[in-house]
């Protein structure tokens, strides 16, 4: 098997086990599992630096990607404690709304 293959049995692994533990301790805040498995991946991304270039290239696109939900995650929670408004509750009323019409 090539490095990139143990790459990925190695972050599904972690990823499952994380989500599995978080289960069993009835964690049901989707912001706080988002972050923990989101800094396990930066972790792992950054423990495999060894990578060609054009791997590395590929794999911060995701950590971008990553790191852009996380900050809205952080943006919600201060919108919440600053103003009140619980903005993933009103997303997916918004969502809601424009897929069946009706709240």
């Amino acid at each position: 098997m090539k490095i990139y293959d143990y790459y990925i049995i190695i972050l599904a692994s972690l990823l499952l086990a994380t989500v599995v533990i978080l289960a069993a301790l009835d964690e049901t805040r989707l912001d706080f599992c988002f972050s923990v498995c989101f800094i396990e991946t930066l972790i792992l991304n950054e423990l495999c630096i060894y990578f060609n270039p054009e791997t590395k290239k590929r794999l911060n696109i995701v950590n971008y990607i990553l790191f852009a939900g996380f900050l809205f995650i952080v943006m919600a929670k201060v919108v919440e404690i600053l103003w009140g408004i619980d903005v993933a509750e009103t997303l997916w009323a918004t969502i809601k709304l424009k897929i069946t019409g009706t709240l």
